[in-house]
């Protein structure tokens, strides 16, 4: 009878420690968060941690399920949307600004490469140019920014490049950028 007893009392111990478990580890993670719970030890794997802390960025267990950030977007909820730059945000919307009056055949602002379509000249059907312009920094910086002003003519049906070096257009079009990149980071937010 006393065995029954104490292995009684012995259940009712482990019940109340799962409880008070779980309630720890809940609180933890919410001071924590889920990836940097002192007491899982999770950075001890650093893919398994890798993981978390790119699931914990993205806002949800899965995309598939829709959950989180996306899933969010696509059921319409209004969440704050948090942009992160790879490139100067005002040497990009500079370069956008310049680069407004063309079509546009690449605009990738991660990688911060502007690329426009052919431009043609209705006077002058046998020429054709483009831009490419990329921005290489982080910081707002005179070299920050790269410009390459490409041309082709026709030659019979055929489009072969100029093999002209365009040096002044491709600096002017980055003072330009310069120019109004820097009257941008000055102006009030």
């Amino acid at each position: 009878m006393i065995r029954y007893f104490y292995l009684f009392l012995g259940l009712i111990f482990i019940n109340s420690c799962t409880g008070n478990y779980e309630k720890n580890q809940k609180r933890l993670k919410e001071i924590y968060g889920e990836c940097d719970n002192p007491v899982d030890k999770l950075k001890s794997n650093k893919m398994k941690y890798q993981r978390c802390k790119a699931k914990e960025r993205a806002g949800g267990e899965s995309l598939f399920g829709l959950e989180g950030d996306l899933g969010d977007l696509i059921r319409g909820k209004n969440n704050d949307v948090v942009y992160q730059y790879s490139v100067n945000p005002f040497l990009w919307n500079a370069s956008l600004e310049v680069t407004k009056s063309y079509p546009l055949k690449i605009a990738d602002n991660m990688g911060g490469f502007i690329e426009t379509d052919w431009i043609t000249n209705s006077k002058n059907n046998s020429q054709r140019c483009l831009i490419k312009i990329q921005v290489l920094s982080r910081d707002l910086i005179t070299t920050g920014v790269n410009t390459n002003f490409l041309c082709e003519k026709k030659d019979n049906n055929t489009w072969v490049s100029d093999d002209v070096k365009y040096v002044e257009e491709e600096k002017q079009i980055t003072l330009k950028i310069l120019e109004i990149a820097s009257k941008l980071s000055n102006s009030p937010q």
